[in-house]
C-alpha cells in the first residue's frame, strides 16, 4: 500500500542525515517493523545538476537540480543552499523543456547522478533507501519544514529513528552524492 505524501515535501528547509550501509534489506525490514508506510518503491531517479560558467552556485554552496523519476513520472526542480538545510522543490511537468529553459538562461550540466530509490514515511520523517552506482547503498532520513526554529527538534527525531533502525553514527555521511561523485 502506498502512502499519501501530504506535508512531507513542503517547506523551505530540509534536515537530512545520510548513512552508508552494507545492504538495504535489514533496514527495509526495520522500517516495516516500525510501521513505516511505502510511498514510492522501485523508483529510478536521474538528477541533473546545473551551474553557470563561473561556477557561482557551487562557490556559494548552492545547487540547482532537475530530478526525473521513473516509473512514477514525477519531475522536480530542486534548489539547495546556501548551507546544508536550505531546500526548495517544486513539481514540473516536462523535464526536457525544463532542461531547455535552464540552458537558454546560461546554465549548463555539471553532473548527472543515477540512483535506485525506495521511499517510506515514518511519522513526520521520510526514509529513502538508495543504491547509487559507484558509491553503494545509503539510507537517508529527512524532514522538511518552513519553520527554521523546528530544525533542532527534527534533527533529534532523525537521530532517534536512526538508532531504532540500527544505523551507526560512525557510518553517517555528511557529504552529498554530488560532492562524493565530484571528487
Amino acid at each position: 500500500m502506498l502512502c499519501d505524501p501530504g506535508e512531507h515535501f513542503q517547506g523551505r528547509y530540509e534536515v537530512e542525515h545520510k548513512y552508508q550501509v552494507e545492504n538495504l534489506a535489514h533496514i527495509r525490514d526495520q522500517i516495516e517493523q516500525l510501521g513505516g508506510g511505502a510511498f514510492m518503491l522501485g523508483n529510478h531517479e536521474t538528477d541533473i545538476y546545473f551551474d553557470m560558467d563561473d561556477r557561482r552556485l557551487t562557490e556559494n554552496d548552492q545547487a540547482v537540480c532537475l530530478r526525473s523519476m521513473a516509473p512514477s513520472g514525477r519531475v522536480l526542480w530542486i534548489s539547495k543552499g546556501p548551507g546544508p538545510d536550505r531546500c526548495v522543490a517544486m513539481d514540473l511537468h516536462d523535464a526536457d523543456k525544463a532542461v531547455e529553459m535552464l540552458t537558454s538562461l546560461g546554465f549548463f550540466e555539471i553532473l548527472r547522478i543515477e540512483k535506485a530509490r525506495d521511499l517510506y514515511f515514518l511519522g513526520a520523517l521520510h526514509v529513502t533507501l538508495d543504491e547509487v552506482p559507484g558509491l553503494g547503498p545509503f539510507v537517508e532520513i529527512a524532514a522538511m519544514t518552513d519553520d527554521e526554529h523546528a530544525l533542532g527538534g527534527l534533527r533529534q527525531k532523525i537521530e532517534v529513528l536512526a538508532i531504532k533502525l540500527g544505523l551507526s553514527p560512525a557510518n553517517r555521511e555528511a557529504r552529498s552524492y554530488r560532492t562524493m561523485l565530484s571528487l
